[in-house]
């Protein structure tokens, strides 16, 4: 419960800017992807245990699609390292929306969202922080993260080898 708790601080603190309840889009789900045309994830290694996370998604995806995203990837670095935990240090996002006339129009624009993490076997919280709040910094369980985000997303079939 706990877990569920800083995941859900970490979607609405730092990551999602607008509620999820603005836009009837909210229950849908995203293609969880590498970067390409129409957005996804990329990720760059910076140091052993250490990465940058970067997501982009269009405007026909539901909001915080980008956050969830995100948060997915750095716990599929930390499982695929490891590791048990991840640490959030650093964390921004964006999202473009513009609503027209008494609400009947909803348009959400191009969103995307950054994360840099750590990931640790030590549930402790981060001794860093570089994100705009302490708060935004926080340690997450990286399977417990991926259950929880899992249902969000759409996984496209994998090509056999």
């Amino acid at each position: 419960m706990v877990e569920m708790k800083k995941l859900l601080i970490a979607l609405l603190l730092g990551l999602a800017i607008l509620p999820f309840a603005a836009s009837g889009q909210s229950q849908g789900q995203v293609t969880y992807r590498k970067w390409g045309v129409f957005g996804g994830y990329k990720d760059k290694q910076t140091g052993p245990n250490a990465w940058r996370v970067w997501t982009g998604v269009n405007g026909a995806a539901p909001e915080g699609s980008a956050s969830w995203i995100a948060l997915y990837r750095a716990a599929e670095l930390a499982n695929l390292a490891g590791f048990r935990f991840f640490q959030i240090v650093y964390q921004k996002s964006q999202l473009t929306y513009l609503r027209i006339g008494n609400g009947d129009f909803d348009l959400t624009g191009p969103g995307g969202a950054e994360l840099e993490i750590i990931a640790t076997n030590d549930p402790a919280p981060p001794s860093i922080c570089r994100a705009a709040k302490p708060e935004y910094c926080m340690t997450l369980d990286a399977k417990m993260t991926m259950d929880q985000i899992a249902p969000r997303l759409k996984f496209p079939k994998r090509k056999s080898d």
